[in-house]
């Protein structure tokens, strides 16, 4: 079983390629233009209805897409939720007749990884490596797209409390849920990162460009 996670990982993570790929790329697409943003924000920081304007028509000039994190993440949720439910019930109720009549029907599901019952918390090693993992992840990426030093900006100051509560939360829940599901996310964290990596070396830096606000006349 612990196998057969691990290849579902990867089949997941290879379907999810291109779209996590897109997500990955942008943070490091908005650093980028983060001076041009900021003067964008303080040109029109009081006409909230006209500033977002301004930016949803700079974002889409630069093909920038902030909400392309978002499709992965709502992708993978329903494959967390058929996980939990399979750990939870399915592995405790063998039906081998529910199996496909091309795969061997086995009596019995083997479900200890090294020692360890995926069907079952596992309140140590695997809640551990996958918090760490996330924490890895998280890092990396905080040093790929730096925060502003504006102690005002509200989104540094998320990232950095992000990059301490995404590891406690995965930990925390990580000795409740079942094994099977610590290794399915720390797997998918660990080819995650190697992604961040690969993409970060290939991404090329567009040459800046000035902005102009223009102001009507009246």
């Amino acid at each position: 079983m612990g196998w057969a996670i691990i290849m579902l990982t990867i089949l997941v993570n290879v379907v999810l390629w291109v779209p996590k790929s897109k997500s990955l790329r942008m943070p490091m697409l908005q650093a980028q233009y983060r001076d041009e943003i900021k003067a964008l924000q303080d040109k029109y920081k009081d006409d909230r209805n006209t500033q977002a304007k301004m930016l949803m028509a700079f974002y889409k000039e630069k093909g920038i897409n902030p909400m392309a994190g978002c499709l992965p993440l709502l992708i993978q949720l329903p494959i967390l939720f058929i996980l939990y439910k399979v750990f939870m019930v399915g592995l405790n109720t063998v039906r081998p007749d529910l199996i496909y009549s091309f795969t061997p029907h086995l009596n019995t599901i083997n479900t200890l990884f090294f020692g360890i019952d995926l069907a079952k918390p596992e309140k140590i090693f695997l809640p551990i490596i996958a918090a760490a993992l996330q924490f890895g992840q998280s890092y990396y990426q905080m040093k790929l797209t730096p925060p502003s030093g504006d102690k005002k900006d509200v989104s540094a100051m998320m990232s950095k409390q992000m990059m301490y509560m995404l590891p406690a939360i995965t930990l925390f829940f990580g000795m409740t849920l079942p094994a099977g599901l610590m290794l399915y996310w720390g797997t998918s964290t660990g080819l995650s990162w190697l992604q961040q990596v690969q993409i970060a070396r290939t991404f090329k830096a567009k040459p800046k460009t000035q902005v102009t606000v223009r102001t009507r006349r009246r």
